[in-house]
């Protein structure tokens, strides 16, 4: 299964028109994994209401709000991609790990917004692995860079943060989506 990219991350923070910072678009994105995990039909209307509920986006403009619906078309694509072809819409490599540190954090208290906002009930058939992935979310969500220092043992760090985060997000969405009439029962 081929999934559709994400929106261009910089184009999308440029369409925003300075509205939201690199951090908060990342939690955008994450408050919209989070809804899709517990409702995976939801809309656009659903999504932007979300977003103006959790006071990140006011009202989008016209070219911003198309730029979050392709986002939500593709990370619905994403999520139930068999072949794992989620990816976390973040700061581009080249920017500082600082940054893209802080913008993971912003997306894990996104994420956490986004599947909590329909109240404990949903969450109640979580799995232990998945509530103490929850418990790690929380403690990523408050990431911050302390040394400046860019080297590669920090770079290989973070990237291996954000494949956990990615296997997270999917084995959540697996525990909420339950058991599918095609999988079949031994």
């Amino acid at each position: 299964m081929s999934c559709a990219p994400l929106p261009d991350f910089e184009r999308s923070l440029a369409l925003a028109q300075g509205a939201l910072e690199a951090s908060e678009l990342a939690e955008c994105h994450g408050v919209l994994c989070g809804l899709l995990c517990r409702m995976p039909d939801a809309g656009p209307d659903a999504f932007v209401g979300l977003l103006q509920m959790l006071e990140l986006v006011d009202e989008p403009g016209a070219a911003f709000r198309m730029a979050l619906e392709e986002l939500l078309q593709s990370s619905r694509e994403q999520l139930a991609d068999e072949d794992m072809g989620l990816v976390l819409w973040l700061p581009a490599e080249e920017e500082l790990l600082e940054e893209r540190t802080m913008a993971l954090g912003h997306w894990c208290s996104g994420f956490l917004a986004g599947l909590g906002s329909s109240g404990e009930q949903a969450l109640a058939s979580l799995s232990d692995d998945a509530n103490q992935a929850l418990r790690d979310l929380q403690q990523i969500s408050k990431a911050v860079v302390a040394d400046t220092n860019e080297s590669e043992e920090e770079e290989n760090a973070f990237a291996e943060i954000v494949e956990y985060l990615r296997v997270v997000v999917l084995m959540i969405r697996e525990d909420l989506r339950g058991p599918d009439a095609r999988d079949a029962i031994h």
